[in-house]
């Protein structure tokens, strides 16, 4: 096989830019199908992006003979559902993050593909952005000596869009797994997993302050890693600005870097003083480097580390952190 055809269940505004024209554009991969429900937006977005199928039926999609795998555009509450449909279809699944609804969901995610023999992947595509690969060699030269602790603080204001006409589905636990935590705080731990090593314990607590919506918007607690890396977490989403960081101190210093703004530069504090490290200008679509790892994955060129089992061990750990689990 020279080239991965994929299928996209979900049309939503994630694909548009982000990872939608990436599947187009990696080297070895075309988007040749796209399924939404509303049979007349499945053809708009198919002329709009110039792809040659459009389906309102998720199944029609998953049986097509000329689709390869499969990617998951839609909420949280429907990849569990078309995930078991495409291994049980034989075909490799590439998932948006959160994995599943709940870590349950995710764990029999993963022993569906194993067992039906398939790769499963999950849309953490920060492991393959220019700046979160500056930050992982930082850590790995070992400059900075070991590292000792981690601290996140993640804050977001209340949007409109949050209560407005009942709410955006992000905020709805039934349809996101639980709120703007899951959605943008996976993000930071996933990316901890994949700096410092998986997560071996956590706890915390969530909370619903604002009573803006059914969901927690704050969450905090602790955290270390296999390899006995302390850490801190506090995501609080009801505050009077957007803004986050995440600080890794070392034996010989502090690596500040924001996680969700993914074109801001590092900061590094040794005994010399604070230093800015400009990052590479992210690409347009921003999934498009992850996506092509997964590719190269499948076609036997390369290996993508953003894995169900990866992603199974993020949503373990958002259930510890807001007290679910």
């Amino acid at each position: 096989m020279q080239q991965i055809r994929w299928g996209m269940i979900g049309c939503g505004s994630v694909t548009e830019v982000k990872s939608g024209p990436g599947f187009q554009k990696a080297e070895g991969s075309s988007l040749v199908a796209v399924m939404r429900r509303n049979g007349e937006l499945a053809a708009d977005y198919a002329r709009r992006h110039g792809v040659p199928k459009h389906y309102d039926d998720a199944q029609a999609l998953i049986d097509d003979p000329e689709v390869d795998a499969i990617y998951l555009a839609t909420p949280p509450n429907s990849h569990y559902d078309y995930a078991l449909r495409a291994a049980a279809a034989g075909k490799p699944v590439y998932c948006e993050k959160p994995m599943g609804l709940n870590a349950e969901q995710s764990r029999k995610m993963v022993e569906a593909c194993k067992e039906a023999g398939v790769p499963l992947f999950c849309a953490y595509y920060r492991r393959a952005l220019p700046k979160y690969l500056q930050v992982k060699e930082l850590i790995d030269s070992g400059h900075l000596g070991p590292v000792r602790s981690v601290h996140i603080l993640m804050q977001q204001t209340i949007k409109e869009e949050d209560y407005k006409d009942g709410g955006i589905w992000r905020v709805n636990p039934e349809i996101s797994g639980g709120g703007k935590f899951h959605d943008v705080g996976s993000h930071a731990l996933d990316l901890i997993d994949w700096l410092l090593g998986p997560i071996a314990e956590a706890n915390g607590e969530g909370l619903n302050q604002s009573r803006t919506y059914r969901a927690d918007d704050v969450v905090y607690g602790r955290f270390r890693t296999e390899s006995g890396v302390a850490g801190t977490g506090q995501w609080c989403f009801n505050t009077f600005k957007d803004d986050d960081r995440t600080e890794i101190l070392f034996e010989k210093g502090k690596l500040t870097y924001s996680v969700l703004d993914i074109a801001a530069p590092l900061f590094l504090e040794t005994e010399a003083g604070v230093q800015s490290i400009a990052v590479s200008a992210p690409p347009m679509h921003v999934a498009q480097p992850l996506i092509q790892t997964v590719v190269n994955h499948l076609l036997g060129k390369g290996v993508c580390e953003s894995t169900g089992e990866s992603a199974l061990r993020t949503d373990i750990i958002l259930e510890k952190l807001a007290g679910k689990a």
